[in-house]
């Protein structure tokens, strides 16, 4: 026979056996050895086991995204990366459906070193872009066995692993020598031959229940066998939920069952697949609906579980979908977790994701101890006087110098001293649900109820809450309500088009991810569900909403997404009801930066607003004129908004001023300490002026790392730089922040809405500027010269501070010994460029510079070091980060002094 004749037979014989089989790949040779030559992957795209993704494609640009699986797990020694067209990855098309790609000899197309065992091959098909995907059905990656040399067996069967209704199912064993080769169903032979190679047989699925189909080849003594096992899966049966009322979730019974519960509107069979059976799918397992308030809802009451153990379930929803629980408080991640402990992340004792489960299925764990937790005692502070540190756990510790995306929470509990030594009350976390991938800012949230393990394990995140309590120091947590990422159990139970939970085009114009549709009931529900649990279970203070623009109903666009939202407003009232039914001074703050009455309508009802004013810092710091009312509007009323908005500098979502005055500032200002100087006074001007303000982590060392690629937010790690503390420039911006943030700390009810303030400002830097805060007849000045050229007199009236009643608080570096001067309330100082000083009424500073009671020790603070008389023994200083320092050579700032027994707070000008 030619050669070329034979091949094309060859070819046509395998599509037609695939035909039959109706497998998602099928090959050449039949059976897939290591040792196999001129192998070959049929791909058909129309295959009922795949799901379709690719069917009746008409473009000839798909590629096989491909890699194998050895010791070592699945998918490695990929091939190129997951956007990369690279060509031997492309497929030539065979027929409408059918797509061929040539991969010869397996270790030579995969790059496989001789020592390693090559046991599958794993793939995933899709066009040029991405956005049409070949996969097996619920979107499962694709793999296709690879055995060893000698007698090997391959056994396909073309039924899913799940049937809901009667099915026949064609069996095919292959071995690569002739063999005895028999096929069984549960322990029953249905068919059998001598010396073949090939055995065809079908079977009628006429009832529910599980089939085990085996095949088994023998030949020159040695016998192998492959199983491949199918569950009809029947329909749930109607029966009430306890009590008549659905729960979702896991609800812990007083006889040591578990009531586990899910809504799948739409649906007609959810089975759970639990740990305690193996995760083996069983009639016994499926669960009872019931239809309540418009939706379905199914549940089932597990056996006694056992205390101090984890256990591991999913739900398979119509006997297709394979998804974790939405209310899940724990996930294990088939594809992100195999990464975490080589990166340095997640946690010792972490549950290990099963091997028995395939298919790279989102898993639940429930542990009946998960949440027992002993919280100290914590008052959250006014929201009209909070001081925010906003922080991404992955950036903030990690390997210093390096940009790794490493850092954890038990790192970061070692700098809650430093957070503190900011006069800050309360911590923002960017946000920790369960996310996609290890290394993320967070907003591609896929599990509410799950912190995600990257940043460490539950504990873990109630230890650093609970210290950050124990350090005056309230959590909030951002969260997200607009999006979700793809692996979110409800995105994928649903086609895009017909999803109740999604909306398959965003009605507004900020669309990201996967748009939820708020106005669904289940949608709602599940937004108060997880509020609840924070508050409850991790004993979180509050949240800071995410794009509150997106959360609107769907019909309620008309005047554009910027415009006034009546459906947002009550939404978030109704949101901030869930809050308070837990928590009823809790803070809720919406970061929707729309028009200000929406912002005030929000206000109304005790939310706090979100208030942008990089560009107008930026302004200030690079040394160019100001528009509108620039850095007065930190006071928000100045702004035309309602006192209680967290007005700030910077946040994850603006370029950092570090790198805007070093990039862009004029050429007065680029020198390190003018541009030292200039933060430095932007961060006391923020801090002194009365209501909510916001520090981004770092800033208060000038970070100058860029945030942005192009207009958009570079999410990627960022260097860890905790040397700049030390660093020559940078602690002057450290420690103005530290002076006014101590300040503040001091006297709380001076930056609360009963406070008066008043500033001088002008659009021009030429002006100089003045701030001052009053409240029971003491007074807090700060005095600013913006010029970038010269020295000027900064002068001030009518404020209840005087020279002799007046304490020199902070001087910017290179302010060497400010003089104040004036009387009845009018005061003057000569202020260098590019600098400022802040003075305050006498105690206010909480400084005691002062002879101890019953004591000849005296501590006062001078110009760079701390004189202690009285005393020969060594005073121990520490800085507010808490560390020891010498007490002499010191930078402006307020120290902690230890001598003969008795502690100091004293400041260093």
């Amino acid at each position: 026979m030619n050669r070329k004749i034979f091949s094309l037979f060859v070819a046509l014989s395998v599509l037609c056996g695939i035909c039959a089989s109706a497998q998602i790949v099928t090959t050449i040779p039949e059976v897939l050895q290591e040792n196999s030559q001129g192998v070959v992957l049929y791909y058909h795209a129309d295959s009922p086991l795949g799901n379709n993704g690719l069917k009746d494609y008409t473009g000839d640009d798909v590629y096989a995204h491909i890699g194998v699986t050895t010791a070592t797990g699945d998918w490695e020694h990929t091939v190129a990366n997951w956007d990369v067209d690279l060509p031997k990855c492309k497929l030539s098309r065979v027929d409408a459906n059918t797509y061929a790609l040539n991969i010869g000899d397996i270790r030579t197309f995969f790059e496989v070193g001789a020592s390693e065992t090559v046991s599958r091959l794993c793939m995933v098909f899709r066009n040029s872009g991405g956005s049409r995907q070949g996969k097996a059905a619920g979107d499962k990656d694709i793999f296709v066995d690879v055995h060893q040399a000698g007698l090997a067996l391959n056994f396909e069967c073309s039924a899913p692993s799940v049937v809901t209704k009667a099915t026949r199912v064609e069996l095919k064993a292959g071995t690569t020598m002739a063999a005895d080769i028999k096929i069984s169903v549960n322990g029953s032979v249905i068919a059998s031959k001598t010396g073949v190679s090939t055995l065809s047989a079908s079977y009628d699925i006429s009832s529910e229940g599980a089939y085990e189909f085996k095949a088994t080849a023998t030949a020159d003594g040695k016998a192998i066998d492959e199983v491949y096992s199918v569950s009809w899966v029947g329909a749930s049966p109607e029966r009430e939920y306890p009590g008549g009322v659905p729960v979702q979730g896991a609800v812990d019974n007083a006889d040591g069952t578990v009531t586990f519960c899910f809504a799948a509107p739409g649906k007609t069979s959810v089975t759970i697949v639990p740990s305690w059976d193996d995760y083996k799918v069983r009639s016994e397992n499926t669960m009872f609906y019931q239809d309540y308030n418009g939706h379905r809802y199914f549940w089932i009451k597990s056996p006694k579980l056992a205390d101090a153990t984890d256990y591991i379930y999913y739900y398979l929803v119509d006997g297709t979908y394979s998804v974790g629980d939405p209310y899940a408080k724990l996930v294990l991640d088939p594809y992100s977790d195999k990464w975490l402990a080589g990166d340095g992340l997640g946690y010792e004792g972490m549950p290990e994701y099963p091997a028995e489960v395939e298919g790279n299925v989102m898993l639940a764990v429930w542990r009946r101890d998960m949440n027992k937790y002993e919280w100290s005692a914590f008052e959250i502070p006014s929201h009209d006087r909070l001081y925010i540190y906003e922080l991404l756990l992955r950036d903030f510790t990690g390997t210093e110098g390096k940009s790794l995306g490493n850092g954890t929470l038990a790192a970061a509990m070692e700098k809650i001293p430093y957070i503190k030594s900011l006069g800050v009350n309360a911590v923002e976390l960017m946000p920790i649900m369960e996310f996609n991938g290890n290394n993320s800012w967070g907003y591609n949230t896929n599990f509410y109820m799950a912190p995600d393990k990257a940043y460490g394990s539950p504990k873990e995140y109630k230890d650093f809450i609970d210290e950050c309590h124990r350090n005056g120091l309230a959590v909030i947590l951002d969260i997200v309500f607009n999006q979700t990422d793809g692996l979110a159990p409800w995105y994928q139970m649903y086609p895009a088009s017909s999803n109740p939970f999604y909306n398959a085009t965003s009605p507004h114009g900020w669309s990201v991810l996967n748009d939820l549709d708020p106005g669904y009931a289940l949608v709602e529900q599940h937004y108060k569900d997880v509020l609840q649990y924070w508050l409850r279970e991790y004993n979180v203070d509050g949240f800071r909403f995410d794009l509150v623009k997106g959360l609107g109903d769907n019909g309620s666009y008309g005047s554009g997404t910027d415009g006034f939202n009546q459906s947002r407003v009550d939404r978030m009232k109704r949101l901030h009801a869930a809050i308070r039914e837990v928590k009823p001074d809790a803070i809720h703050i919406n970061e929707l930066l729309g028009d200000n009455r929406e912002e005030n309508a929000n206000a109304e009802d005790e939310q706090i607003g979100w208030h942008n004013l990089e560009y107008n810092s930026g302004q200030f710091v690079m040394g160019w004129d100001e528009n509108n009312k620039g850095v007065s509007e930190f006071y928000a009323p100045n702004a035309g908004r309602t006192f209680c908005s967290v007005s700030y500098a910077e946040s994850h979502d603006e370029e950092r001023l570090g790198y805007k005055i070093k990039t862009y500032g004029s050429e007065d200002v680029k020198n390190g300490r003018v541009r030292a100087r200039r933060l430095a006074a932007l961060g006391a001007w923020m801090a002194l002026t009365p209501g909510p303000k916001m520090i981004w982590q770092f800033q208060e060392l000038g970070n100058d790392q860029t945030t942005k690629k192009g207009s958009d937010n570079d999410t990627s790690p960022k260097r860890v730089n905790w040397n700049a503390v030390n660093n020559e420039i940078n602690k002057h911006i450290l420690a103005s922040y530290r002076a006014a943030g101590a300040l503040r700390a001091a006297n709380e009810t001076m930056f609360g809405e009963d406070a008066s303030f008043k500033c001088s400002w002008s659009a021009s830097l030429a002006s100089p500027r003045t701030l001052c805060v009053e409240k029971d007849g003491k007074a807090i000045v700060a005095f600013f010269n913006p010029s970038t050229k010269a020295a000027q007199d900064v002068t001030v009236s009518g404020v209840a501070l005087d020279v002799s009643n007046a304490e020199l608080i902070y001087a910017c570096e290179g302010f060497a010994n400010p003089s104040l001067s004036g009387s009845g309330g009018a005061l003057r100082l000569n202020v260098p460029a590019n600098s400022f000083a802040i003075y305050a009424t006498k105690g206010l500073s909480g400084i005691d510079d002062a002879v101890a009671d019953g004591s000849n020790v005296s501590v006062v603070g001078g110009v760079g070091e701390i004189i202690v008389n009285g005393t020969d023994a060594v005073p121990a200083v520490y800085d507010m980060s808490g560390r020891r320092v010498p007490y002499a050579g010191l930078s402006a700032g307020i120290y902690v002094v230890l001598v003969d027994g008795r502690s100091y707070k004293v400041a260093v000008r």
